[in-house]
């Protein structure tokens, strides 16, 4: 049976205190045990908190930089230089401060077309896996829209259904054509935190939580078609790191 652990705090900033503590933990055990940790981030209010922690040296010099592979769960295609780039804003909290330090393959958005972003964004996240000689991602931090989306795989959108390719263009979501992972390589992963943070969230993480138990018995493949996109992955478990305002009432 899938679980869910939820771990609920009083504010945003004591979620992404909780995750920074937790990421070191994670990341260091996962570096000790197979020499490295490829880690799927996400955009947002929560990781780029997160991010600002820590390029803190309450945290930067306890974490091995040297041996994580980061990587990016979607991407708006905007230019890095664009202040809605999701990549764009991380390398101001963090990467900018860490460059000879860490491994880092942001999403190709200064140039071309969003489905050729994807296609050399496939091939990049193929390379990391090979070269850290791994079948699958170790982490991916995930957020939850208001609408129960998740990554940039959106209620109805056509992404939803892709079986086999890693990265897909998103031209059906919201505001932006987007880059994503897909189900297929997010279902691999070894380890899966969402972040839940604000009342605009409470709605969708309560149906998305009702959700998750009601079709834990289907496969993701199933799952598309009943669930929405938040509640589509199958990890046992599955953590939440959430606030009160947006679990509340659960």
């Amino acid at each position: 049976m899938a679980r869910d652990i939820i771990h609920s705090f009083s504010t945003g900033d004591d979620v992404a205190k909780a995750v920074a503590d937790r990421f070191i933990t994670y990341t260091n055990a996962c570096i000790a045990e197979t020499g490295s940790c490829v880690v799927a981030i996400s955009g947002g209010t929560t990781p780029n908190a997160l991010f600002s922690l820590l390029d803190t040296d309450a945290y930067t010099n306890h974490i091995d930089w040297e041996h994580i592979f980061f990587l990016w769960v979607d991407e708006r295609f905007v230019p890095q230089s664009n202040p809605d780039n999701n990549f764009g804003r991380a390398k101001d909290r963090l990467f900018g401060n860490i460059m000879g330090a860490a491994h880092y393959y942001p999403v190709p958005t200064n140039n071309g077309t969003v489905e050729e972003a994807a296609d050399k964004y496939e091939q990049e996240v193929k390379m990391v896996l090979k070269r850290t000689e791994k079948e699958t991602i170790d982490l991916v931090l995930l957020g939850l829209g208001d609408d129960g989306h998740t990554a940039s795989l959106f209620p109805k959108s056509d992404a939803l259904y892709e079986r086999d390719r890693l990265v897909v263009a998103v031209k059906d979501g919201k505001v932006w054509d987007r880059v994503t992972l897909t189900f297929p390589v997010l279902e691999m992963a070894k380890s899966v935190w969402f972040t839940v943070v604000g009342s605009s969230k409470e709605a969708a993480l309560a149906r998305v939580l009702r959700q998750r138990a009601e079709y834990e018995e289907y496969s993701w493949e199933d799952r598309v078609d009943h669930c929405l996109p938040g509640a589509v992955l199958t990890h046992d478990p599955v953590e939440w790191y959430v606030d009160e305002s947006a679990y509340s009432k659960q």
